[in-house]
């Protein structure tokens, strides 16, 4: 069981495992993107809205599993960087079984939560009714999701991107082929692509267990001597990595709700942005979950300079990517606007995000790559700091004085500047952690 991030170039590592990752996200967040499309072409603009409503729940349920995910990866990344596979296979096991609890109790409150939740998001008549009917379908297979996520979590830590890649694009493959024929040939709109989704979570664990039982033999039975001992440790980690995932959603909430006072065409604008984001950033969000495990093992092996590096390394591959990303996005705006039918706020909104408000993305890119070195360099408390900084003081006051100030693009306007005070002074700390970790094998 070998360490490989502990040798080599490190850019080279760092663009090898966020463009695998990226490979098999990009199929996720482009079936999401599909699944938009597929429903405007129903021709209901409750639809957009209800997936705008559902998808702030969802943000909520997958964060916490992306939280999850980053503290199997983690703890997981460091036992290989230390070598004892007997050990590794115990915590695999055990990690797995507290997943699979936790997010068993979570989904069950979130279903018994629906429509409250909902209501208090702005959501009412038709779009109520939509965002219910999906939800209570998808919410009960969150422990599927969060297998599947710990799983790419665990093949990404052994170095094996390729296969964590493949595990997302499967799930994306399941949905896109499934997508229309449960929404227009069976017939079940909105409810048939929240089938499509569960079935690819299934598909999903199939094949990360399979990977990590047979083809790796790195799963144990849950040891119950070792239990408690791994469940401390993985908790140490995966804590502060849900409640710093959790922060996201929450200032997602916030935006839906605020946007919610201008009407179902800004929200459904806001859906359509918040669907095409990630598909134009895919690149960012795979370069968090990949800098991890990068920095996991060069930690476990005492290799400071080379996390030094992974920082560096990972700051100019967010630069390259979002020039890239923005132009794109400013090319294609009009099309994106076509495409889904958008009018009205929907259409503005759009309109001002593919112009300019898209390098927001930069800051984002950011804040994403501090708080993965922060939670696999045993800081995860400052991650959780920073992404709850961000989530609420600069995002809650920064939207309600857009909104004031210009409405629904305002708000997106309230979210660049917040998203750029916040990423400068998380990269300061985080230059600060590591510089402190290189100063300790020096003396």
């Amino acid at each position: 069981m070998k360490a490989k991030f502990t040798e080599g170039a490190i850019f080279s590592h760092i663009c090898t495992m966020t463009f695998t990752s990226m490979a098999g996200l990009l199929s996720l967040f482009l079936v999401d993107l599909v699944d938009m499309y597929w429903l405007s072409l129903l021709g209901e603009i409750e639809l957009a809205a209800a997936i705008g409503y559902a998808g702030s729940i969802l943000f909520f349920t997958l964060s916490f599993s992306i939280g999850l995910s980053i503290g199997c990866a983690a703890v997981v990344s460091h036992a290989i960087g230390d070598g004892d596979k007997h050990v590794t296979r115990e915590l695999v096991g055990n990690v797995l079984l507290t997943i699979t609890l936790t997010t068993s109790l979570l989904a069950l409150l979130v279903v018994s939560y629906v429509s409250p939740l909902l209501e208090g998001l702005g959501a009412q008549g038709r779009a109520f009714e939509l965002a219910h009917d999906y939800l209570v379908i998808i919410l009960p297979s969150m422990p599927l999701l969060a297998i599947a996520m710990a799983c790419g979590g665990v093949l990404r830590a052994l170095g094996s991107a390729k296969e964590a890649m493949f595990l997302t694009l499967l799930g994306g493959f399941v949905n896109a082929v499934l997508d229309p024929i449960f929404i227009f040939a069976v017939g079940w709109g909105i409810e048939g692509a929240a089938v499509a989704s569960v079935l690819a979570r299934v598909a999903m664990v199939a094949y990360g267990l399979h990977k990590i039982i047979v083809h790796y033999a790195l799963l144990a039975m849950p040891n119950w001597t070792t239990l408690v001992r791994d469940f401390k440790n993985y908790f140490a980690t995966a804590f502060p990595a849900v409640l710093t995932n959790l922060a996201t959603p929450i200032g997602v909430a916030f935006v839906t709700a605020t946007m919610a006072q201008f009407g179902d065409s800004a929200v459904a604008g806001n859906a359509i942005l918040g669907k095409l984001q990630p598909l134009a950033f895919a690149g960012l969000f795979a370069l968090s979950a990949s800098v991890g495990p990068i920095a996991g093992q060069n930690l476990g092996a005492k290799q400071y300079d080379r996390i030094m590096e992974t920082l560096t390394g990972s700051i100019r591959f967010i630069t390259l990517y979002s020039l890239v990303a923005c132009l794109a996005l400013a090319l294609l705006a009009k099309l994106i606007v076509y495409a889904f039918q958008a009018s009205g706020d929907a259409e503005k909104l759009i309109l001002w995000f593919c112009y300019g408000l898209s390098a927001m993305f930069f800051f984002n890119g950011i804040t994403f790559l501090t708080n993965a070195l922060f939670n696999n360099l045993k800081a995860a408390q400052y991650a959780t700091f920073f992404n709850f900084l961000r989530a609420t003081v600069f995002t809650m006051p920064f939207a309600l004085l857009g909104a004031k100030w210009g409405g629904p693009v305002g708000i997106y306007v309230g979210l660049f500047v917040g998203a750029a005070l916040v990423a400068g002074l998380g990269l300061w700390v985080a230059y600060r952690k590591i510089d402190r970790l290189q100063l300790t094998v020096e003396s």
